[in-house]
């Protein structure tokens, strides 16, 4: 595990993502704004697909509005979040169900590998992984926020680091696969950014900008998992640390499986 401190006094880059993540835990919610942008660049169909996602969320409820765009058309709606209740609004529809965080936090902690979770998803475990991930250097950032001084990490996914850290999980991959994802590697981008004093984290970038000969190669490389291989940009922004998250249930809501009637009934 490396202690090298980065140029100046700039912390090394692993306890930056690890403070980060035990800093926004305590925090316990925040004020988030997703944003993703995507699609496909084929010259005879292209489409392209971005999505907003905003609002608050806390270890336990969430209240958030999102849009999805797509060629020439949108969609909006809006999302609650509660420990028992999930509500979805939908062209000015509320549909929704009595089960939700605790429920789906209970099957999640039953369902999902123990081992991968604490590897990477807790403050120790980005600690100690971090830099097996990523490839990069920490500096200082941008001003946020009233003039606060921040941290920011900027660098790629790590392929050698990545594929060692896939076979301790026994996961297998050919060389094509090691070749193919080395090209995916290359063409990324991850940003983290973190206030100095209280360490929370303000934002994150992460996209791939692949050539469109490299694309090319992907789509006929005969790899299931490049088939789809396509370009985005995902950003993540947080402010309004430790803020109360309410969630106002709808008086008036119908059951979740007829949203999905609605939407899928033309598939089959």
């Amino acid at each position: 595990q490396r202690f090298e401190r980065e140029p100046g006094n700039a912390p090394a880059s692993a306890d930056l993502a690890a403070d980060a993540l035990a800093a926004l835990e305590a925090a316990g919610s925040a004020h988030f704004v997703v944003d993703l942008r995507g699609g496909s660049t084929d010259s005879q169909v292209p489409f392209q697909i971005s999505l907003h996602f905003e609002g608050d969320a806390s270890k336990d409820a969430l209240d958030a509005e999102a849009s999805v765009s797509f060629g020439a058309g949108s969609l909006r709606g809006r999302v609650l979040v509660g420990e028992h209740d999930f509500f979805v609004q939908f062209m000015d529809q509320w549909y929704g169900e009595h089960q939700g965080l605790v429920e789906v936090l209970k099957e999640a902690k039953t369902n999902h590998d123990g081992s991968v979770w604490d590897e990477f998803a807790t403050p120790e475990g980005l600690r100690r992984n971090f830099d097996q991930l990523f490839d990069g250097e920490v500096k200082e950032g941008p001003a946020v926020e009233g003039g606060r001084a921040t941290w920011q990490f900027e660098g790629r996914l790590d392929p050698e680091g990545i594929i060692e850290l896939a076979k301790r999980f026994d996961a297998q991959a050919t060389d094509r696969d090691e070749e193919m994802f080395a090209k995916v590697a290359e063409a990324t981008r991850f940003l983290l950014v973190v206030s100095q004093d209280d360490k929370l984290p303000r934002r994150l970038e992460f996209s791939v900008d692949l050539s469109a000969e490299d694309l090319r190669e992907m789509q006929a490389s005969g790899v299931s998992r490049f088939d789809g291989a396509e370009n985005f940009t995902a950003t993540l922004e947080l402010s309004e640390f430790g803020k109360q998250v309410e969630i106002p249930p709808p008086a008036d809501f119908k059951p979740l499986d007829a949203l999905f009637e609605q939407l899928f009934s033309g598939f089959g």
